[in-house]
């Protein structure tokens, strides 16, 4: 395997070109401001200080105890309102060790097959959770200490486990989750079209979806990686929290053992809300003392998608509760998540109540749906609609008319719209004199990232090796294009790919800067739908091609920063990751079809059953139906949903008053308010269970506002490590729990029903749902 440096291990030494260059940088750059955004959509300013610290004099690596400083409140800068700064991030070099071992990669493929198996689940599941890097690299530690342990030849045991390989395995994990993203097509073709693509084909879309991103991240590395401008918040608590578990004191032990205690105690916890006492998942003393009435649902229902908005309900289950990440999460976005929440809920009931756009309460549509329907609220026969090869059946079409969405939809579907464009305009206007600083050509290396000097000693991945994997897979993508009948023309897949290509450069100075993930999937969607419309099957090429591999390309471009920060050598970044994708792809559609197998008729049911959900392929077909069919029939100028597409105009400008008034009256704050994230948050939840809404808030304030402020010792030392113990130790048991007992795996052993575990047909919360819903 792959080996760094020569001769047995020893205790490394710092004597390089490489490092004293980095020195002379961190002399003259210490400390360095940049102005960011929370990777959760805080859009705020915050100052981030990346102090590139030497440590050439010091035997062993010994960081600062807490693995979250980066989080804590800054309260004398003037743009503490998201209230975190990054801790050191030592230049210190241990290039001995070998890093690419047997137990690395064996690792790194266990968590690789879990991650994504995780992901995939939870795509089916009420509430979505992803597997968190932090969770990742705890793993690791504890895996990887633990096959250390085990007495063999050097192949297998070359010495103590290290931070690099915990990262290298790590990063397999992370990046073979994206894999996911593409499967939403796979599984649509499936549930609503009835066409089952064939195992090999599908696993060629995902990989080339994949290496489509990889390469472009690649070809953009000098410009959104190497420069010091390019901070990556998002990296930023992982990093923190590595370097932690690898000091040298109590502080390490203590993290490592709370961990090991939170997770085997949720494990066994989450057994009751997920199998055994299920009706904890959302208890709502209104449905369960109201009259059975839909109104009464709509307010207070939330156990499962689309029932209702789930008002005063309190949910026991972390997986109703965590999916958003309530003990990491900034405080300021967890205020725009209320603010968002209250709001939406008011406006949706207005919407509804007083049938707004002409499908609301009088003409019985449903409350909350993605759905397509006729104009008297009954399902639209999208199958009648749509001939074999994805094209419109015109005759039919004139005599059934035009589909209509939920008045709730409408909205949500406005808010996405406005919402991409307006974080552009956001991160622009707040950054605009380092995005300048970004597109200026500089050689000097006071402008390169200090750490990517140090990495400089080891050979970098070569740019031809990126051109040959983006050459290879536009090769693939286009020969499944043409074997698959997708609908999607050869002009149609290189216009996806250029778009991609541009999206991955314009997004990712936004991500880079930022943290901020832009919503690619609504503009693309769109897009294609104007320029190629009239195929539902080219929309959802169209927008695998042009937005996942932005997204794909995003999300390695971050942990090509991440490697980075911990000196991973970058042709392992490259070979972590390119593993990472293929035990992905085959793994998450493994997943996914045994799933879908099982699951069907409850996947393509309107709420699911409380255990799996489809709402998330169903919002994925909908689109595409609506977007690839009626493109020009709906939302054009003049027509009954132009303001979709208006929205994309408007929400350039709707960033500016709050920056222009913050800057005339700076003492309100008004920079505090993000736009983009407040438009954002609706969408993002409309498509989930609200049950868990209020114990996520609550929680989230008791974390980020109590917690950090009066018990700061404690908020340091285990926030974020009781954080991955939650969330990983309720991704294991439901995994095991969905695919063991409930179904996922082909086997169903039920549980005795009883009042804490109602059956099927009865929500979780007890609110009357009308059998014959048309919801989903």
């Amino acid at each position: 395997m792959d080996r760094q440096g020569a001769g047995p291990w020893k205790p490394p030494t710092i004597s390089d070109d490489s490092m004293e260059k980095a020195q002379a940088v961190a002399s003259a750059r210490r400390p360095s401001n940049v102005s960011f955004r929370s990777h959760h959509g805080a859009g705020c300013n915050a100052s981030l200080s990346i102090e590139v610290a030497s440590n050439a004099g010091r035997d062993h690596y010994v960081p600062p105890a807490s693995p979250v400083k980066l989080a804590e409140a800054d309260k004398g800068s003037k743009d503490s309102c998201l209230g975190e700064k990054t801790e050191t991030i030592s230049l210190y070099e241990d290039s001995e060790p070998p890093i690419m071992t047997v137990r690395s990669v064996s690792v790194g493929i266990f968590l690789a097959v879990f991650g994504v198996s995780v992901t995939q689940l939870f795509l089916f599941k009420p509430v979505h959770m992803n597997i968190k890097l932090m969770f990742l690299q705890i793993a690791a530690v504890i895996l990887g200490r633990g096959c250390a342990l085990i007495p063999g030849p050097k192949w297998w045991n070359p010495g103590p486990y290290t931070l690099k390989e915990t990262g290298f395995c790590a990063l397999m994990g992370t990046t073979a989750s994206i894999a996911v993203l593409a499967t939403e097509m796979i599984v649509v073709y499936d549930l609503y079209f009835d066409h089952v693509i064939n195992f090999g084909i599908a696993f060629c879309i995902l990989i080339s979806s994949q290496l489509i991103g990889f390469a472009w991240a690649g070809v953009l590395l000098p410009i959104l990686v190497y420069p010091t401008h390019a901070v990556f918040p998002e990296t930023l608590p992982s990093i923190s929290l590595l370097k932690s578990l690898f000091s040298v004191g109590e502080d390490s032990k203590d993290q490592v053992k709370f961990f090991k205690k939170a997770f085997l105690t949720v494990i066994v916890y989450e057994i009751f809300p997920t199998y055994i006492t299920p009706a904890l998942q959302a208890v709502n003393v209104f449905c369960l003392t109201l009259p059975k009435d839909p109104i009464v649902t709509s307010i207070f229902g939330g156990a499962q998608p689309f029932q209702g908005m789930g008002i005063f309900s309190v949910s026991g289950d972390w997986s109703m509760v965590g999916g958003l990440g309530p003990l990491y999460m900034p405080l300021t976005t967890q205020m725009h998540q209320l603010a968002a929440w209250v709001v939406s809920t008011l406006v949706f009931f207005l919407v509804y109540t007083k049938s707004w756009f002409g499908s609301g309460y009088n003409q019985h549509f449903p409350f909350l749906s993605v759905g397509l329907f006729t104009s008297e609220g009954k399902p639209y026969p999208y199958r009648q609609a749509v001939n074999q090869d994805g094209t419109a059946n015109e005759d039919y079409l004139e005599k059934s008319g035009l589909p209509f969405f939920t008045g709730t939809y409408y909205i949500v579907q406005i808010l996405l719209t406005t919402s991409l464009t307006s974080s552009i305009a956001h991160a622009v206007l707040y950054n605009y004199r380092i995005f300048g600083a970004m597109f200026k050509k500089s050689k000097r290396s006071a402008d390169i990232d200090p750490h990517r000097l140090v990495c400089q000693k080891y050979k970098d991945f070569p740019l031809w090796g990126f051109i040959l994997l983006a050459l290879g897979a536009i090769g693939l993508a286009f020969g499944m294009s043409a074997i698959s009948n997708s609908g999607l023309s050869a002009p149609a897949l290189i216009v996806a790919l250029i778009v991609s290509f541009i999206l991955t450069l314009g997004t990712g100075f936004i991500f880079a800067l930022t943290g901020f993930v832009v919503r690619l999937s609504p503009g693309i969607q769109m897009l294609g739908g104007l320029l190629f419309p009239g195929n539902v099957f080219a929309s959802m090429w169209f927008t695998v091609y042009g937005g996942t591999s932005a997204y794909q390309g995003l999300n390695i471009l971050k942990n090509m920063k991440y490697g980075q920060y911990i000196h991973l050598p970058p042709r392992l970044v490259v070979y972590s990751q390119l593993i990472g994708c293929t035990v992905g792809s085959l793994t998450t559609l493994l997943v996914a079809r045994a799933i879908v197998s099982h699951e069907r008729e409850v996947l393509l049911s309107p709420h699911g059953n409380g255990i799996f959900s489809g709402a998330e392929i169903a919002a994925f077909q909908a689109r595409a139906v609506s977007w690839g069919l009626f493109s020009r029939h709906l939302f054009l100028s003049g027509q009954r949903y132009s303001a979709v597409s208006w929205g994309m105009l408007i929400g350039f400008a709707l960033p500016v008053p709050f920056f222009v008034a913050h800057k005339i009256w700076p003492r309100f704050k008004l920079n505090q308010v993000i736009v983009p994230l407040f438009l954002g948050i609706v969408p993002g939840l409309y498509n989930m269970a609200y049950a868990g809404e209020l114990a996520r808030m609550v929680i989230g304030l008791a974390s980020q506002l109590w917690a950090r402020r009066y018990r700061a010792q404690w908020f340091n030392k285990y926030n974020y490590i009781l954080s991955a113990a939650l969330d990983g130790g309720t991704e294991v048991a439901v995994f095991v729990l969905a695919m063991a007992f409930q179904g996922g795996g082909g086997r169903q052993i039920k549980f005795p029903t009883y009042f804490l575990n109602p059956p099927s047909s009865t929500p979780r919360d007890y609110c009357w749902v009308d059998p014959n819903s048309r919801a989903g």
